[in-house]
């Protein structure tokens, strides 16, 4: 499969709008996995600590525009906070390009009407389980080349015929968080797990997933700092957190990340890009 993938992207120029530590950790898998240096286009908001990043895992070398992305790349990954989607209203996706969106929330067509091309959608889960080779990314919709696309990546994925369903799995990839979060007050998650599962067929797997990544946390402050890791400010993750501290039962939770997921989608709706 691996090889299948890699001369599949042999002759691709790949960019990565965003090098986060999302972007970041999908970049240097891409590399470890044999994608050409040379072929890789990365770009990042301007953030010290995101340059250190970057500097460490020798990617200064790859630093792009948006612009210059947009214009060289058959192959573009979005890997920036749904915040910062108005950042790239002004740029020009060429229509041929394979555009791929890991933002949380923001719903195919609003992405379609912000920047003018077709769009998928993929939720991968954090940059830890990614390393490790263990994480999974959901795909809407299905589509032969992005499989492809993620093939050397070696995660299992997920492709998803209801759009409607990202929801619930964008709040399936906070669990590792959640439930440890939930374990530290005592509470049980695994029926909640099975509620939603019910409603949303595969839950339960991802439920088991998230179960088999837990890291190993040895002390409070470890738990905690692993915590922070996957929170973002306004993110699914920080929405469950948040509604596990003011006394929610862990389904509750569960949902009230579903509809922080629904809730940005709402946000980013937009009229068409002209």
């Amino acid at each position: 499969m691996e090889d299948k993938g890699l001369k599949f992207l042999s002759g691709e120029i790949i960019g990565i709008i965003g090098c986060g530590h999302l972007g970041r950790t999908m970049a240097e898998e891409l590399l470890s996995s044999g994608f050409p240096k040379g072929n890789l286009l990365i770009s990042y908001g301007g953030s010290a600590s995101t340059l250190d990043g970057l500097k460490r895992a020798g990617l200064l070398e790859n630093i792009s525009t948006n612009q210059e992305i947009c214009r060289k790349s058959s192959i573009i990954f979005i890997a920036i906070r749904p915040q910062s989607l108005d950042s790239l209203s002004n740029l020009s996706f060429p229509k041929g390009a394979l555009v791929i969106s890991c933002m949380a929330g923001v719903s195919s067509a609003s992405l379609k009407n912000a920047l003018g091309v077709n769009v998928v959608r993929i939720m991968p889960s954090g940059p830890d389980t990614i390393k490790a080779g263990r994480g999974i990314i959901a795909v809407y919709p299905p589509n032969d080349r992005v499989r492809k696309v993620l093939a050397p990546l070696g995660q299992t994925v997920y492709e998803i015929s209801d759009e409607s369903m990202m929801h619930a799995f964008t709040a399936g990839i906070c669990l590792p968080a959640a439930i440890l979060y939930a374990e530290k007050k005592g509470l049980p998650s695994a029926k909640a797990a099975e509620i939603i599962g019910q409603e949303y067929p595969g839950f339960e797997g991802i439920y088991e997933w998230a179960n088999g990544v837990l890291p190993n946390i040895g002390s409070e402050e470890e738990r905690e700092s692993y915590i922070r890791r996957m929170k973002t400010n306004g993110g699914i993750t920080e929405a469950i957190i948040d509604s596990l501290e003011s006394g929610s039962t862990f389904l509750e939770a569960l949902r009230r990340g579903m509809g922080r997921s629904r809730e940005i989608s709402a946000m980013y709706e937009r009229p068409s890009k002209k």
